[in-house]
């Protein structure tokens, strides 16, 4: 779910109510969840001005897969379209429906990830570019045009070394050759002469690196110069046919994914598909999201709804796999494994409360955890922040739960609630920037 800032409504005072609040509590104060998301809008912009410059003159693709990597396509893609961006990817089909039907014509969609009994019609029908990494695709998409009288536009995938999806070496070879048989209107190898136009308009040709978030390994170079290539030989083909299967001077030639589109230089294709960078977080081991100049778009915050006073040896959570070694005080903060925070980060995870930070104790639970405060000055109804500008990043959850700062912001569920914010201005970006990482608000 998303929603404005505004709907979130400020707490309003009781009379009576108990000064060790930080401010009043009531059945009223929110509508929404307990675990909000917010996305801020300015910070997504100022990424991907950064992230163009960077790749200049290629050009910016940006990819809002897996709704938007967990930030919310509803709120991420307009923002994006509104500061000028007209070029996305996504995985699905049905990803790829819903993004036009979020931003209409105006907007060139490629989505690569669809199986063999798949309704290729409605993308073929809505001018969704797609992926193309086996053979039969190409007879697939020739009669989804021909049924929706329309092109269908491809970018043919090669697998350069990935060992994901693509075409292998000996597809591709099969792929020119089906084109080949295509443009002279025959029906593959048995040379129908009854055959149709093709329907089909090659109009990229795409691959994916596999460490380029290492510079310093070969297979990088390897991959590129399979992909050049691949490029040289579907230009030949291209050629051959004169046009009518596309044109190869006009061919967007990508490969580049975000690590590449911060690491290589000179930098490979006319464009790059960014995705992960595009939300403020750095791919790269050896480099933070400020070193990059970018800065997080999502901020994930909770609250605390309870704080009990707990005596020495008094255990927590599910299984008691952590013992207070003295006396203390926990505090209840909604957000656990339901709202896609992981339960491997349990007894590593911390989160931070007015500026401090405060272990998470106990295993994660599906709703909730609990944060050792001890004597810390807290008190019920505190903004808790979980990761994100003013706490910890993405990535230390991400060390925290045995994963990567992609998985941290991808599996937030749709129980939390994105909530549009738009804080990151020019003055915020240099403080978090100089303050590594921490933005004020």
């Amino acid at each position: 779910m998303s929603r404005s800032l505004s709907e979130w409504r400020a707490p309003v005072l009781m009379a009576g109510e108990s000064p060790r609040y930080s401010y009043p509590v009531t059945s009223t104060d929110s509508s929404g969840a307990l675990v909000r998301a917010e996305i801020d809008v300015a910070a997504l912009q100022a990424n991907a001005a950064l992230l163009a410059e960077r790749l200049a003159p290629a050009r910016l693709k940006c990819v809002v897969k897996a709704n938007a990597y967990g930030h919310g396509i509803d709120i991420v893609a307009p923002a994006l379209f509104a500061a000028g961006w007209r070029d996305f990817c996504v995985a699905t089909i049905s990803e790829a429906l819903r993004l036009r039907e979020l931003l209409g014509d105006e907007v060139t969609i490629t989505a690569w990830l669809y199986g063999p009994t798949t309704d290729l019609d409605a993308a073929v029908a809505a001018g969704i570019e797609l992926g193309v990494s086996t053979v039969d695709s190409l007879d697939r998409l020739r009669d989804a045009a021909h049924r929706t009288n329309t092109t269908a536009r491809l970018h043919l995938k090669v697998d350069t070394g990935l060992g994901r999806n693509g075409l292998a070496p000996a597809d591709w070879k099969r792929a020119l050759e089906k084109l080949r048989s295509l443009d002279a209107g025959l029906e593959s190898d048995e040379a129908d002469a009854s055959a149709v136009a093709p329907g089909l308009e090659i109009v990229g040709i795409m691959s994916h690196y596999a460490v380029a978030d290492e510079p310093e390994r070969v297979e990088t170079a390897q991959q590129t110069h399979v992909f050049d290539s691949a490029h040289r030989e579907l230009t030949a083909v291209l050629d051959e046919a004169q046009g009518r299967l596309g044109e190869s001077d006009r061919l967007e030639v990508h490969i580049a994914n975000s690590p590449a589109a911060l690491t290589l230089s000179p930098f490979p294709g006319t464009s790059a598909r960014v995705g992960l960078s595009l939300y403020g977080l750095s791919p790269l081991d050896d480099q933070s999201a400020q070193d990059l100049g970018l800065v997080p778009v999502m901020r994930l915050v909770s609250q605390i709804v309870n704080l009990k006073d707990i005596p020495s040896g008094h255990g927590a959570s599910y299984g008691l796999t952590f013992t207070a070694a003295a006396d203390t005080r926990f505090a209840l903060v909604p957000g656990g494994y339901g709202d896609g925070i992981a339960r491997s980060a349990s007894n590593r995870a911390e989160v931070s409360i007015r500026g401090t930070r405060y272990p998470v104790v106990g295993r994660i639970a599906m709703d909730q955890m609990i944060v050792e405060v001890g004597a810390g000055e807290v008190a019920i109804g505190d903004e808790v922040v979980i990761f994100g500008p003013d706490g910890p990043s993405a990535a230390e959850w991400g060390t925290w739960a045995d994963t990567i700062n992609y998985e941290v912001v991808t599996r937030i569920s749709e129980r939390v609630d994105r909530v549009e914010v738009d804080g990151s201005t020019e003055a915020q970006r240099d403080s978090f920037l100089e303050a590594g990482g921490t933005v004020s608000r």
